[in-house]
Order: structure tokens, then sequence, then C-alpha cells
């Protein structure tokens, strides 16, 4: 029997590891997995949910020191890529910091060259650091997973594991994280990514040689591909309080911090449906995204069924680092609630989002899809405007498959909302391109190849 640590930095990794098969893997193939999960608040949920005979909790010390945050930014602004540019450009913009904008730019131009960016490992190697020591001594682990890849926590106990000559595997909590986030400071023994565009980004942006990176697929994907999970129209909309007779547009709001206006393209459509303007009878469940607050949700609306999804720890707020966002929910998916976003889904005619993952879910259900493209009833400047977001290069890659409009004002939104549910198949071969070049597979073993992958590794 090997001891497996796990890192569960939040709730993207109970959705995409521990809720998908990944972690039952491990467990049935008679390893210990110790979850090192970060935040009290979240402790007793995960004790409650995994403790057993196999799994055990713990909690992680907290890692973002000062050291580390400034480990965190040099990494970010070290990517050579346009999102982290973009990144940069939108701080200068709100604070007008020329030297800061300055010195960062050129941490943008020295990551371009390899010899920068090993130069840069180096040093965060022989930084001193006892983190999670104690954990160590105890558990003598054969393998740390780090499923997060950017989190302090994840590069600290990937440093630490290397030190000790434990064997270590990391993956990206999301397929964006190699251009946006994710300057690897440790490189892991071997990586596992979702597809072959993130695998051509950690050799080229990571450095990993190719034969340390692995394909899996999107585990959280695995779900679409069979029916257990189903309800009927009745019960899934009567839990909601939707009208089954009605068709469902499904809106996801990603927040205040890309999108401070989405309460107007929401009134936009409310007041079109209310004056009859659709040809056929409309609903709209407006989903909120599970981490970040939204101005929406202090409206009324009259045919808008407002959800916000996930389960939250506690009331209390946190400071979020994946795009510096303060005041973000502390949450999970559990497994009624990935079940939940699979029938809001299945149930839905066409899903309006903005630059959101939900594009590639939608797509293993050859769900349409329309992307919002402008800033409400504001006029805004470029790089304030929600139109930025499109370049960052995971986006590009969506877009350059024809699969999903791009609209910039309330009556392209109307009048292409009219030609989807005229003709549901519309676009259908270019969503069947999206779904080739960035979901890999549609099979149902991302989870069994995650976990096959891991097992590989261990000594």
């Amino acid at each position: 029997m090997s001891t497996i640590f796990l890192t569960v930095y939040d709730g993207d990794t109970e959705k995409v590891i521990l809720q998908t098969g990944v972690l039952t893997r491990l467990i049935d193939a008679g390893h210990r997995i110790v979850l090192l999960v970060r935040g009290t608040d979240r402790l007793e949920y995960y004790r409650k949910t995994y403790d057993s005979e196999l799994v055990s909790v713990e909690e992680l010390p907290i890692a973002m020191t000062r050291t580390e945050r400034l480990w965190y930014h040099l990494g970010w602004n070290t990517l050579p890529t346009r999102s982290a540019y973009i990144r940069r450009r939108e701080r200068f913009e709100n604070h007008q910091n020329y030297p800061r904008f300055t010195l960062e730019s050129l941490l943008g131009f020295l990551g371009r060259f390899r010899l920068w960016r090993e130069v840069l490992r180096l040093c965060y190697r022989l930084v001193p650091d006892a983190y999670c020591a104690e954990y160590f001594e105890r558990y003598k682990p054969n393998l740390v997973f780090a499923p997060n890849m950017f989190s302090a926590e994840d590069m600290r106990m990937l440093r630490a594991a290397k030190r000790r000559g434990i064997k270590t595997v990391a993956t990206a909590k999301s397929w964006d994280v190699l251009t946006t986030k994710a300057f690897t400071r440790v490189r892991a023994d071997r990586l596992l990514v979702f597809n072959e565009v993130n695998r051509e980004e950690a050799i080229h942006l990571g450095d990993y040689s190719p034969e340390r990176v692995i394909v899996t697929g999107f585990p959280q994907f695995d779900l679409y591909t069979h029916n257990e999970w189903k309800d009927s129209r009745t019960e899934f909309c009567a839990r909601l309080g939707l009208d089954a007779s009605k068709k469902i547009l499904l809106f996801a709001i990603p927040g205040n911090w890309k999108t401070p206006n989405t309460k107007d393209i929401l009134a936009f459509l409310d007041e079109a449906i209310e004056k009859g303007r659709f040809k056929e009878p409309l609903q709209i469940l407006a989903r909120l995204h599970p981490k970040y607050p939204d101005s929406s949700e202090q409206e009324e609306y009259r045919h808008i069924i407002l959800d916000r999804p996930g389960t939250h720890f506690s009331d209390s707020r946190e400071v979020s680092i994946d795009m510096n966002v303060a005041e973000s929910f502390q949450w999970t998916f559990t497994r009624g609630d990935v079940e939940h976003l699979a029938n809001s889904l299945y149930w839905s005619e066409l899903i309006i989002n903005t630059e959101s993952t939900l594009t590639l879910d939608a797509a293993m259900l050859g769900k349409p899809t329309l992307l919002i493209g402008y800033d409400g009833n504001q006029k805004l400047p470029y790089w304030k405007s929600v139109k930025r977001v499109y370049e960052r290069e995971h986006y590009r890659n969506v877009l350059a498959t024809g699969a999903t409009p791009l609209v910039e004002n309330n009556e392209q939104l109307f009048t292409t909302i009219e030609e989807f549910l005229a003709q549901p198949d519309r676009l259908a071969s270019e969503r069947n391109v999206l779904v080739m070049k960035l979901l890999y597979s549609r099979d149902g073993k991302s989870a069994e190849r995650m976990a096959n992958a891991i097992l590989e590794v261990l000594p």
C-alpha cells in the first residue's frame, strides 16, 4: 500500500477530481489517500464526506506568505502570453502605476526565453522552506498529486516533495491555467492535461519534455456520457420554479469582476419576453457563478429565475488568487451540485455565457452556445470592456472553430437567440470541430485515464 497526498485548493478540485471517479479509482487500487484541504471552514465538510479507513483529511497550513505572493506575481507576469499581457494592462488601466507596469512588462519579455524561466525555477527551488514537514514525517507519502498547479499550497507541496525524493504528479484546475495563471515554478514528474492544445502549452510554456505530459480529457465531462443523473423535465422545473411548458435559456453569469453590467442584459431579455417579442414562450435560468458575487442578484425579474449553484461553507469571503478577486465565496460542488449543472444544461435550448467553460460542457451535450461580447448599456473603453477577455489564448481556440457566435449588442443577442430557437442544429458541424479540437474524447473514460496516469508514477 502506498500513500498519496492530494491537495484540495477549492471547489474545482472536488468537481474535477473527487466527484469524477479519480479518487475512487486510487482507493480501489489499494492506496491510502491523504486529502490536504485549504481552510478551516472547509475541513468539517471534507472530513464528514471523505474520511474513511483509506482516506484521511488534514488542514493545509496557510501558504500565501509575502514571499509566495512575490513568487506568484513573478510567475504569472513571466508567462509570455496574450492572457498575461491583458491582465497586466487591466491592472495598469485601474491604477496607472507606470513603474510597476514597466517592470511587469519586462518580466513578460524575459519570459520568452527558457534560460530566464529556468533561472526562476532554480531560485525558487533554493528557497528554504519546511512547509507541511509534520505531515511528510507522519504519513511518509510515496507520491504528491497537486491538482491546482498554480496555488502557493501546490507549489510548496511539490517543492517539498522534490526535496525528499518523492514522486510528483500535477494537473491544472482548468483548461486555461497554462496560459493565464500557471508559470511552472516546479515541474512535476508527470503533468496531466485536458487536451492536445494544453499539451503543446505545457511543452512550450512549461518546458516539459513531451513524454512527461499525458492527455487525459476532462474527467468532469464523463458524467455526460450516461443518463443516471437526468431528472424529468417536470422534476427539474418544479425544483427551480420554472414553467415546464416554456423553453429555457440558460444564462451563465460570471460575476462583477468580469462583467459588472450583466444586469442590463438580463433586464433587456426580461423586457423582451414580457412584451412578447420572441416567437415562442421563453424563460431564463440565470446561473450565477458559485464563486463570484454579481449585482444582478439585487434585481427583480418577471421571467428570470436566479440560481446560485454550489455548496457554500460559510458566510465569510476570501480573496480568489485566480484573478485577484476579493470577496469570493468559499464553495465546492457536491454530487448533487454536479448533477444540477448537468440537468440545467440538458433542459435548456441554448446556453448564453461570457468566456466560460460551460461552452465545453454544452458541446459535450450537443447544445448550442452564444457568447456575450458587450457591456450592457455601457460603452466602455476596450481595456475595461468584456471584449478584451476573448483575446485570451484558450478562448481564441474556441472562437476559431466558429461554433459560438459572439454578440455585440442587444439586438444581435435577440436575433441570434431567435435563430437558434428556429434552427437548433445551426452550427452543429462547427460544434463538432470544437469537440474534436478541445474535448479530446467523449468516451466517458477521462477519469480512468487520469487515475491510471497517476498510478503509473508510483514507485
